[in-house]
Protein backbone atom coordinates (compact mmCIF):
# COMPACT_ATOMS: atom_id res chain seq x y z
CA UNK A 1 0.00 0.00 0.00
CA UNK A 2 1.53 2.96 -0.59
CA UNK A 3 1.81 6.07 1.79
CA UNK A 4 -1.20 7.63 0.40
CA UNK A 5 -3.39 4.90 0.83
CA UNK A 6 -1.59 4.39 4.14
CA UNK A 7 -2.92 7.99 5.49
CA UNK A 8 -6.35 7.68 3.47
CA UNK A 9 -6.98 4.33 5.88
CA UNK A 10 -5.34 5.34 8.75
CA UNK A 11 -7.59 5.43 11.94
CA UNK A 12 -9.05 8.23 13.75
CA UNK A 13 -10.27 8.45 17.57
CA UNK A 14 -13.46 10.21 18.64
CA UNK A 15 -15.53 10.22 21.66
CA UNK A 16 -18.98 9.69 19.73
CA UNK A 17 -19.17 8.61 16.09
CA UNK A 18 -22.70 10.04 14.47
CA UNK A 19 -23.34 8.31 11.39
CA UNK A 20 -25.77 9.87 8.79
CA UNK A 21 -26.43 13.49 7.53
CA UNK A 22 -30.50 14.53 7.70
CA UNK A 23 -31.76 16.37 10.28
CA UNK A 24 -31.99 13.55 13.11
CA UNK A 25 -28.01 12.85 12.84
CA UNK A 26 -27.04 16.41 12.88
CA UNK A 27 -29.40 17.26 16.31
CA UNK A 28 -28.08 14.34 17.79
CA UNK A 29 -24.46 15.30 16.81
CA UNK A 30 -25.21 19.15 18.53
CA UNK A 31 -26.93 17.91 21.50
CA UNK A 32 -23.94 15.66 22.09
CA UNK A 33 -21.50 18.70 21.76
CA UNK A 34 -22.98 20.52 23.65
CA UNK A 35 -22.55 18.07 26.50
CA UNK A 36 -18.68 18.75 25.82
CA UNK A 37 -18.44 15.49 23.86
CA UNK A 38 -15.91 15.33 20.59
CA UNK A 39 -18.16 14.15 17.66
CA UNK A 40 -17.70 13.06 14.33
CA UNK A 41 -20.53 13.17 11.84
CA UNK A 42 -19.65 10.43 9.33
CA UNK A 43 -21.16 9.93 5.72
CA UNK A 44 -22.48 13.23 5.34
CA UNK A 45 -25.21 13.40 2.01
CA UNK A 46 -26.70 16.55 0.51
CA UNK A 47 -29.84 14.03 -0.26
CA UNK A 48 -29.97 12.85 2.80
CA UNK A 49 -30.19 16.40 4.28
CA UNK A 50 -33.02 17.68 1.86
CA UNK A 51 -35.33 14.81 2.93
CA UNK A 52 -38.56 15.00 4.86
CA UNK A 53 -41.31 17.82 4.84
CA UNK A 54 -40.95 21.07 7.42
CA UNK A 55 -43.78 19.34 9.65
CA UNK A 56 -43.36 19.67 13.28
CA UNK A 57 -46.54 18.06 14.73
CA UNK A 58 -47.77 16.01 17.21
CA UNK A 59 -48.38 12.42 17.07
CA UNK A 60 -48.17 9.33 14.20
CA UNK A 61 -50.46 10.60 11.63
CA UNK A 62 -53.21 8.23 13.06
CA UNK A 63 -56.02 9.04 14.94
CA UNK A 64 -55.88 9.57 19.04
CA UNK A 65 -58.30 6.92 19.77
CA UNK A 66 -57.30 4.14 17.22
CA UNK A 67 -53.43 4.94 18.89
CA UNK A 68 -55.09 4.47 22.27
CA UNK A 69 -56.31 0.99 21.00
CA UNK A 70 -52.87 0.25 19.81
CA UNK A 71 -50.80 1.37 22.46
CA UNK A 72 -53.03 2.12 25.84
CA UNK A 73 -53.98 5.87 27.23
CA UNK A 74 -50.53 6.11 28.56
CA UNK A 75 -48.86 4.87 25.46
CA UNK A 76 -50.46 7.22 22.97
CA UNK A 77 -50.02 9.83 26.11
CA UNK A 78 -46.21 9.11 25.48
CA UNK A 79 -46.11 9.26 21.71
CA UNK A 80 -48.30 12.58 21.66
CA UNK A 81 -46.35 14.33 24.60
CA UNK A 82 -42.87 13.57 22.44
CA UNK A 83 -44.29 15.47 20.03
CA UNK A 84 -44.80 18.03 22.03
CA UNK A 85 -41.36 18.25 23.80
CA UNK A 86 -39.83 18.05 20.86
CA UNK A 87 -42.00 21.22 19.78
CA UNK A 88 -40.85 23.13 23.06
CA UNK A 89 -36.77 22.06 22.34
CA UNK A 90 -37.11 23.24 18.58
CA UNK A 91 -38.84 26.33 19.92
CA UNK A 92 -35.88 26.68 22.35
CA UNK A 93 -33.48 26.25 19.44
CA UNK A 94 -34.60 29.05 17.42
CA UNK A 95 -34.60 31.26 20.51
CA UNK A 96 -30.93 30.61 20.72
CA UNK A 97 -30.17 30.88 17.80
CA UNK A 98 -32.17 33.65 16.17
CA UNK A 99 -33.28 31.72 13.54
CA UNK A 100 -36.76 30.94 12.86
CA UNK A 101 -36.35 28.81 9.87
CA UNK A 102 -39.41 29.98 8.46
CA UNK A 103 -41.27 28.19 11.84
CA UNK A 104 -45.34 29.08 11.77
CA UNK A 105 -46.63 27.34 14.46
CA UNK A 106 -50.76 27.75 13.81
CA UNK A 107 -51.17 23.49 14.80
CA UNK A 108 -51.78 20.98 12.06
CA UNK A 109 -54.38 18.80 10.63
CA UNK A 110 -55.55 15.17 10.56
CA UNK A 111 -57.72 14.36 7.66
CA UNK A 112 -60.39 11.84 7.34
CA UNK A 113 -61.23 9.82 4.17
CA UNK A 114 -63.84 7.93 5.29
CA UNK A 115 -66.54 7.93 7.87
CA UNK A 116 -64.95 5.81 9.85
CA UNK A 117 -61.89 7.65 10.38
CA UNK A 118 -63.90 11.42 10.99
CA UNK A 119 -65.85 9.22 13.41
CA UNK A 120 -62.42 7.96 15.05
CA UNK A 121 -61.42 11.63 14.95
CA UNK A 122 -64.57 13.06 16.74
CA UNK A 123 -63.63 10.29 19.85
CA UNK A 124 -60.55 11.25 20.36
CA UNK A 125 -61.25 14.80 20.43
CA UNK A 126 -62.42 14.85 24.21
CA UNK A 127 -59.65 12.00 25.37
CA UNK A 128 -57.23 14.73 23.90
CA UNK A 129 -58.48 17.64 25.29
CA UNK A 130 -58.55 15.69 28.65
CA UNK A 131 -54.75 14.44 28.22
CA UNK A 132 -54.27 18.37 27.47
CA UNK A 133 -53.70 18.88 23.89
CA UNK A 134 -55.81 21.15 22.52
CA UNK A 135 -58.12 20.84 19.06
CA UNK A 136 -61.06 21.15 17.59
CA UNK A 137 -62.97 18.26 15.46
CA UNK A 138 -64.43 19.57 11.70
CA UNK A 139 -67.06 17.73 10.15
CA UNK A 140 -67.09 17.85 6.47
CA UNK A 141 -68.97 20.84 6.51
CA UNK A 142 -66.87 22.67 8.66
CA UNK A 143 -63.80 21.88 6.82
CA UNK A 144 -65.16 22.85 3.54
CA UNK A 145 -66.15 26.02 4.61
CA UNK A 146 -62.72 27.37 5.80
CA UNK A 147 -60.91 25.61 2.74
CA UNK A 148 -60.57 24.82 -0.50
CA UNK A 149 -60.88 20.89 -0.23
CA UNK A 150 -63.61 18.48 -1.02
CA UNK A 151 -64.26 14.75 -0.60
CA UNK A 152 -63.03 14.52 2.70
CA UNK A 153 -65.25 12.86 6.00
CA UNK A 154 -64.10 15.52 8.70
CA UNK A 155 -60.40 16.46 10.09
CA UNK A 156 -58.96 17.13 13.49
CA UNK A 157 -56.94 20.39 14.03
CA UNK A 158 -54.08 20.51 17.00
CA UNK A 159 -53.25 23.42 18.64
CA UNK A 160 -49.92 22.54 18.93
CA UNK A 161 -47.65 21.72 15.83
CA UNK A 162 -46.50 23.63 13.06
CA UNK A 163 -44.46 23.82 10.04
CA UNK A 164 -41.00 25.13 8.77
CA UNK A 165 -38.43 25.00 6.20
CA UNK A 166 -36.71 21.80 6.91
CA UNK A 167 -34.15 22.66 4.30
CA UNK A 168 -32.77 26.09 5.83
CA UNK A 169 -33.27 24.15 9.30
CA UNK A 170 -30.75 21.45 8.50
CA UNK A 171 -28.38 24.23 7.59
CA UNK A 172 -29.05 25.64 10.43
CA UNK A 173 -28.37 22.66 12.83
CA UNK A 174 -25.63 21.68 10.53
CA UNK A 175 -24.32 25.00 10.92
CA UNK A 176 -24.37 25.64 14.79
CA UNK A 177 -23.24 22.02 15.22
CA UNK A 178 -19.79 23.17 13.59
CA UNK A 179 -19.65 26.23 15.29
CA UNK A 180 -19.94 23.70 18.47
CA UNK A 181 -16.75 21.81 17.26
CA UNK A 182 -18.56 18.40 15.57
CA UNK A 183 -16.01 17.80 12.72
CA UNK A 184 -18.09 16.74 9.39
CA UNK A 185 -16.58 13.46 7.14
CA UNK A 186 -17.88 12.98 4.02
CA UNK A 187 -17.01 9.28 3.15
CA UNK A 188 -19.18 6.97 2.55
CA UNK A 189 -19.72 4.14 6.02
CA UNK A 190 -19.33 0.72 4.89
CA UNK A 191 -20.36 -0.63 8.55
CA UNK A 192 -20.58 -0.45 12.01
CA UNK A 193 -19.32 -2.43 14.62
CA UNK A 194 -20.17 -1.91 18.59
CA UNK A 195 -18.73 -4.46 21.26
CA UNK A 196 -18.83 -3.59 25.15
CA UNK A 197 -15.55 -1.34 24.66
CA UNK A 198 -16.38 0.62 21.89
CA UNK A 199 -17.22 1.21 18.39
CA UNK A 200 -15.41 0.84 15.21
CA UNK A 201 -17.00 2.66 11.96
CA UNK A 202 -15.60 1.88 8.97
CA UNK A 203 -15.83 4.33 6.00
CA UNK A 204 -14.12 4.70 2.35
CA UNK A 205 -11.35 6.77 3.86
CA UNK A 206 -10.44 5.01 6.87
CA UNK A 207 -11.74 3.28 9.95
CA UNK A 208 -13.01 5.58 12.99
CA UNK A 209 -13.08 4.48 16.54
CA UNK A 210 -15.36 5.85 18.88
CA UNK A 211 -16.14 5.20 22.63
CA UNK A 212 -19.81 5.46 21.45
CA UNK A 213 -21.99 5.76 18.29
CA UNK A 214 -25.17 6.46 16.82
CA UNK A 215 -27.06 5.41 13.50
CA UNK A 216 -29.21 8.45 12.69
CA UNK A 217 -29.52 7.91 9.20
CA UNK A 218 -33.04 6.46 7.44
CA UNK A 219 -30.66 5.43 4.10
CA UNK A 220 -29.25 2.41 5.50
CA UNK A 221 -29.43 2.04 8.92
CA UNK A 222 -30.98 -1.53 8.52
CA UNK A 223 -27.58 -2.25 6.59
CA UNK A 224 -25.37 -1.08 9.52
CA UNK A 225 -27.73 -2.06 12.33
CA UNK A 226 -28.89 -5.48 11.73
CA UNK A 227 -31.47 -5.99 14.33
CA UNK A 228 -33.47 -3.32 13.24
CA UNK A 229 -34.38 -5.31 10.51
CA UNK A 230 -37.71 -6.24 12.39
CA UNK A 231 -38.57 -2.25 12.65
CA UNK A 232 -37.68 -0.98 9.61
CA UNK A 233 -38.47 -1.77 5.72
CA UNK A 234 -36.56 -0.40 2.80
CA UNK A 235 -39.29 2.30 1.22
CA UNK A 236 -38.94 4.91 -1.89
CA UNK A 237 -41.72 7.31 -0.83
CA UNK A 238 -43.02 9.06 -3.68
CA UNK A 239 -42.91 13.24 -3.44
CA UNK A 240 -45.10 15.64 -5.59
CA UNK A 241 -44.48 19.42 -5.62
CA UNK A 242 -47.04 21.40 -6.98
CA UNK A 243 -48.62 24.67 -7.87
CA UNK A 244 -51.16 25.99 -6.08
CA UNK A 245 -54.32 27.91 -7.32
CA UNK A 246 -54.18 31.50 -6.78
CA UNK A 247 -56.09 32.21 -3.38
CA UNK A 248 -57.10 28.78 -2.83
CA UNK A 249 -56.83 27.81 1.00
CA UNK A 250 -55.43 24.40 2.12
CA UNK A 251 -55.26 23.32 5.14
CA UNK A 252 -51.44 22.75 5.93
CA UNK A 253 -49.33 21.10 8.02
CA UNK A 254 -51.73 18.28 7.37
CA UNK A 255 -51.69 14.51 6.95
CA UNK A 256 -54.13 12.07 6.00
CA UNK A 257 -55.54 9.49 9.33
CA UNK A 258 -54.58 6.53 7.11
CA UNK A 259 -50.98 7.43 7.95
CA UNK A 260 -50.15 6.66 4.21
CA UNK A 261 -49.68 10.80 3.31
CA UNK A 262 -48.59 14.05 4.27
CA UNK A 263 -48.77 17.53 2.75
CA UNK A 264 -47.18 21.36 3.12
CA UNK A 265 -48.19 24.15 1.75
CA UNK A 266 -46.26 27.07 1.25
CA UNK A 267 -45.82 30.46 -0.42
CA UNK A 268 -47.97 28.94 -3.45
CA UNK A 269 -46.44 25.47 -3.62
CA UNK A 270 -47.83 22.05 -2.20
CA UNK A 271 -45.35 18.98 -1.38
CA UNK A 272 -47.02 15.82 -1.19
CA UNK A 273 -45.77 12.80 0.48
CA UNK A 274 -46.27 9.40 0.42
CA UNK A 275 -45.32 8.04 4.46
CA UNK A 276 -43.81 4.82 3.14
CA UNK A 277 -45.03 3.05 6.25
CA UNK A 278 -48.43 1.59 5.62
CA UNK A 279 -49.50 -0.41 3.02
CA UNK A 280 -51.66 0.52 -0.43
CA UNK A 281 -54.69 0.17 -0.71
CA UNK A 282 -56.11 -0.13 -4.68
CA UNK A 283 -55.12 2.81 -6.32
CA UNK A 284 -55.50 3.40 -10.35
CA UNK A 285 -53.33 1.82 -12.48
CA UNK A 286 -50.07 3.87 -12.69
CA UNK A 287 -51.12 6.45 -10.46
CA UNK A 288 -49.30 6.77 -6.96
CA UNK A 289 -50.90 7.81 -3.69
CA UNK A 290 -49.52 11.43 -4.28
CA UNK A 291 -50.98 12.12 -7.72
CA UNK A 292 -54.66 10.45 -6.37
CA UNK A 293 -54.59 13.03 -3.73
CA UNK A 294 -53.65 15.85 -6.25
CA UNK A 295 -56.46 15.32 -7.99
CA UNK A 296 -58.55 16.12 -5.47
CA UNK A 297 -57.02 19.29 -4.95
CA UNK A 298 -56.93 22.94 -6.38
CA UNK A 299 -53.61 22.85 -8.17
CA UNK A 300 -52.41 24.20 -11.30
CA UNK A 301 -52.35 21.36 -14.13
CA UNK A 302 -48.93 20.86 -15.99
CA UNK A 303 -46.71 22.52 -12.58
CA UNK A 304 -45.91 19.58 -10.54
CA UNK A 305 -42.52 17.63 -10.41
CA UNK A 306 -42.16 14.31 -8.69
CA UNK A 307 -39.29 12.38 -7.25
CA UNK A 308 -38.99 9.59 -4.68
CA UNK A 309 -36.79 9.73 -1.27
CA UNK A 310 -35.49 6.01 -0.38
CA UNK A 311 -35.13 5.19 3.20
CA UNK A 312 -35.86 2.62 5.76
CA UNK A 313 -39.01 3.33 7.17
CA UNK A 314 -40.84 2.30 10.38
CA UNK A 315 -42.94 -0.40 9.93
CA UNK A 316 -45.51 1.50 12.36
CA UNK A 317 -45.26 4.75 11.19
CA UNK A 318 -43.24 5.85 14.43
CA UNK A 319 -39.72 6.60 15.16
CA UNK A 320 -36.86 3.71 16.04
CA UNK A 321 -34.80 5.57 19.05
CA UNK A 322 -32.44 4.29 22.06
CA UNK A 323 -30.05 2.40 23.23
CA UNK A 324 -29.22 -0.97 22.11
CA UNK A 325 -28.71 -3.16 25.04
CA UNK A 326 -25.35 -4.09 26.72
CA UNK A 327 -23.93 -2.06 23.45
CA UNK A 328 -22.03 1.75 23.13
CA UNK A 329 -24.46 2.02 20.43
CA UNK A 330 -27.83 3.96 19.99
CA UNK A 331 -30.13 4.66 17.04
CA UNK A 332 -32.46 7.50 15.70
CA UNK A 333 -33.98 6.01 12.48
CA UNK A 334 -37.12 5.41 10.80
CA UNK A 335 -38.44 9.15 10.88
CA UNK A 336 -39.74 9.33 7.38
CA UNK A 337 -41.29 12.67 6.03
CA UNK A 338 -42.03 13.79 9.34
CA UNK A 339 -38.37 14.31 11.31
CA UNK A 340 -39.05 17.76 12.27
CA UNK A 341 -41.64 16.15 14.44
CA UNK A 342 -39.50 14.06 16.63
CA UNK A 343 -35.34 14.39 15.76
CA UNK A 344 -35.05 17.31 19.33
CA UNK A 345 -36.39 14.84 21.10
CA UNK A 346 -34.91 12.21 20.05
CA UNK A 347 -31.30 13.71 20.11
CA UNK A 348 -31.99 14.35 23.87
CA UNK A 349 -33.01 11.11 24.57
CA UNK A 350 -30.09 9.12 22.74
CA UNK A 351 -27.90 11.88 24.63
CA UNK A 352 -29.15 10.72 27.95
CA UNK A 353 -29.07 7.25 27.01
CA UNK A 354 -25.44 7.06 25.86
CA UNK A 355 -23.72 9.41 28.72
CA UNK A 356 -26.37 8.66 31.34
CA UNK A 357 -27.80 5.69 33.58
CA UNK A 358 -31.14 5.89 32.10
CA UNK A 359 -32.64 5.87 28.65
CA UNK A 360 -35.80 7.97 28.54
CA UNK A 361 -36.90 6.78 25.02
CA UNK A 362 -40.61 5.90 25.14
CA UNK A 363 -41.49 2.87 24.95
CA UNK A 364 -43.76 2.92 22.04
CA UNK A 365 -40.58 4.64 20.37
CA UNK A 366 -37.68 2.54 21.34
CA UNK A 367 -35.99 0.23 18.94
CA UNK A 368 -36.37 -2.30 21.60
CA UNK A 369 -40.30 -2.81 21.46
CA UNK A 370 -39.69 -4.69 18.32
CA UNK A 371 -38.27 -8.53 18.19
CA UNK A 372 -34.82 -8.19 17.46
CA UNK A 373 -33.65 -9.15 14.15
CA UNK A 374 -30.70 -11.21 12.82
CA UNK A 375 -27.53 -9.86 14.82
Amino acid sequence: MSLLGFIRRARTDVEVAVVGAGLPALAVALELARRSKRVSVLGADLEERAAGLGLAVLGPGRPYARVVSELGREGARAVWSAGRENLDRLRTFFEGTRHDCGYDPRGSFLLAGTRGEADSLARGEDMLRDDEFPGEFLDHYMLETHFDVSGFAGAYWSAHGGELDVARLTETVAAVARAAGVVFRPARVRSVEAGRRGAVVETDEGSVRAALAVVATDAVARDLVPELAASLCPAAPERLRLVVEEGARLPTAARTADGRLAWQARGGRLTLAATGGAPPDKEPAGRSGPEVMAARLPVVAGGERGWAEPADVAVDGLPVVGRLVGRPLAVACGFGALAASFSFGAAAWVADALLTDRDPTPRALHAERFEPGPA
